[in-house]
């Protein structure tokens, strides 16, 4: 039999960035999937800010950023008429201030390629058909290329294996919710279309939803509708007719030139009541499916991958507990819930047609648009930048503006002395933790309870400063040995506060804690992430740290 530490079922987006991320942490999962290749089908398009920054920890955002169409606004129109422009262009720390919109067979391509040069390869053409477990390993049949069957023994099984997930059913785990009764025709088409390129519009009337996306490449969108039916109820088969009259939904001329495949599909809002069971945990689609509303489904897709990733890894490679393992469902189930939830409401919301609860609707997004705090909400929530683990098992603690469980904030800081700028998230490895501390007074925040708390986790711990006053120590770019950054213009504002400032910040970029630089709460902190190392010899250099 077959073994392997970690088996992914599923080379979708989710278990594409799963795999490409433990590689980081040098586990070598294996990855295996049904189909013979890269389905071209339409699916998903928009990435979120928060994915595309999972992309950069990744090293392939450039590419995507490069194939990608760049889009700036969210505009939402019901009745005819413009009722709220999301514009993610309001985002400020971010390095990605703005959607994506690419093709996800793309998206995979380029995910595949990356772990190619890695030297992994995705398994195709083999199915998972049963799944057993027992405390010490994870065994899969599969049905093989060849048409025969095989076993293989995992640590570790994680299924990405979509919404009919046969990970998910041999473990016996329900999949709550319901489906919706509208059905929706996708179609990659050639648009004569005024609008902004940079511009994606949803539009609801009395007819139903016409979404229009736009594409990489002259002219190219992506039209997603509800289903067009006859007078007796029959549902209308898709052409360009059929899409050029859902089109006038949007009440924006706009004439379709061509349609290069039309695909029909149902929606439903479903989750999974839980997200593991034993060694097997539930990723992306497996775990949770919703509307297309607001491009969620990719995004939260990946972002469960990056969570579980690194946790994974650091249980594999011996670096932590497995009890690390159990933070995956209730960060990511709640995460999960809230979206489903928020598509949910609005695509309901969208889809009152002649319900008369639509111009309370109307009424409350025109006030909205007239409210710039709601709607930089509205953008943080759909670039998915406001997810954050409070409220959670292990995640204690608050700073200034920022509570432990949120993401660190990714502000832009100028460095005077080499001309050049450079974000935040760059200053910290993407495989360690990071105890991040933030002053603007002249004392050095690197006390001796701090040195020694660097000297007992000298290999699982590195540091940095972040101050916004000139010294001696940060002229040498370190404060007792932990590399420091020159914050002048106080870019990183979010994260001072009248005092000096500690951030325990995990490889996904979340804080494991955030409050005064206290020596002990941080180690408890540490220590729920983290198998504490042997201690170093007398003789180890107190704070050395390695590489901000």
């Amino acid at each position: 039999m077959q073994h392997t530490q970690v088996l992914i079922v599923g080379a979708g987006p989710t278990g594409l960035a799963l795999a490409a991320r433990l590689n980081r942490f040098g586990v070598m999962a294996r990855i295996i999937d049904k189909h013979a290749g890269v389905l071209e089908a339409t699916k998903s398009a928009a990435l979120h800010a928060r994915t595309l920054e999972h992309l950069r920890t990744l090293e392939v955002a450039d590419r995507v950023l490069a194939e990608g169409q760049r889009v700036d606004v969210l505009q939402l129109r019901t009745a005819h008429r413009d009722r709220i422009a999301v514009d993610f262009r309001t985002l400020r720390d971010t390095a990605y201030p703005h959607m994506t919109d690419i093709p996800q067979a793309r998206t995979e391509h380029i995910l595949i390629d990356r772990l190619a040069d890695a030297g992994v390869s995705v398994e195709r053409n083999t199915t998972c058909t049963r799944v057993e477990q027992t405390d010490d390993a994870v065994t899969v049949t599969v049905a093989t290329p060849e048409g025969g069957t095989d076993r293989i023994a995992a640590d570790w099984l994680v299924g990405c294996d979509g919404a009919h997930s046969t990970v998910r059913s041999q473990l016996g785990i329900a999949f709550a919710g319901d489906a919706y009764t509208d059905d929706w025709v996708l179609c990659d088409a050639i648009v004569d279309w005024p609008l902004p390129r940079n511009e994606m519009t949803f539009s609801a009337d009395a007819d139903g939803i016409c979404g229009v996306f736009p594409l990489p490449g002259e002219r190219r969108y992506r039209l997603a509708y509800t289903q067009n039916r006859a007078a007796d109820g029959t549902l209308v088969e898709p052409s360009l007719a059929d899409a050029q009259q859902a089109l006038r939904r949007a009440a924006v001329t706009g004439t379709i030139r061509s349609v290069d495949e039309f695909w029909t599909f149902r929606l439903a809002h479903k989750q999974a009541v839980r997200y593991r069971s034993g060694r097997v945990f539930l990723a992306g689609d497996a775990a949770h499916v919703h509307t297309p509303f607001g491009g969620q489904g990719l995004n939260l897709g990946i972002g469960d991958a990056m969570n579980l990733g690194w946790k994974l890894a650091s249980v594999v490679t011996g670096r932590s507990p497995g009890s690390l393992l159990d933070t995956y469902q209730p960060e990511r189930h709640r995460i999960a819930r809230d979206v489903v939830a928020f598509t949910h409401r609005g695509a309901t919301a969208m889809l009152l047609r002649d319900d008369a609860r639509r111009h309370l609707r109307d009424a409350v997004m025109t006030l909205l648009q007239h409210a710039p705090p709601a709607q930089h909400g509205l953008a943080r929530r759909f670039s998915q930048l406001g997810h954050s683990y409070r409220r959670t098992p292990r995640i204690p603690g608050r700073g200034s503006s920022l509570a432990a469980g949120d993401r660190l904030p990714d502000p832009l800081l100028f460095d005077g002395l080499t001309n050049r700028s450079v974000r935040l998230h760059d200053l910290l490895p993407s495989d360690a933790c990071t105890l991040l501390l933030t002053t603007t007074a002249d004392a050095d925040p690197v006390d001796a309870s701090l040195t020694e708390l660097y000297r007992r986790w000298h290999g699982v711990l590195t540091g940095t400063v972040l101050t916004t006053r000139w010294g001696p120590a940060v002229r040498r770019g370190t404060v007792d040995a932990v590399p420091a950054a020159l914050d002048r213009g106080r870019q990183a504002a979010r994260l001072y506060g009248r005092g000096p400032m500690a951030y325990l910040v995990r490889p996904d970029r979340h804080l494991a804690y955030a409050g005064p630089p206290d020596a002990a709460r941080i180690e408890d902190c540490l220590g729920s992430i983290h198998t504490a190392p042997a201690r170093p010899s007398s003789g180890a250099a107190a704070g050395t740290v390695g590489p901000a």
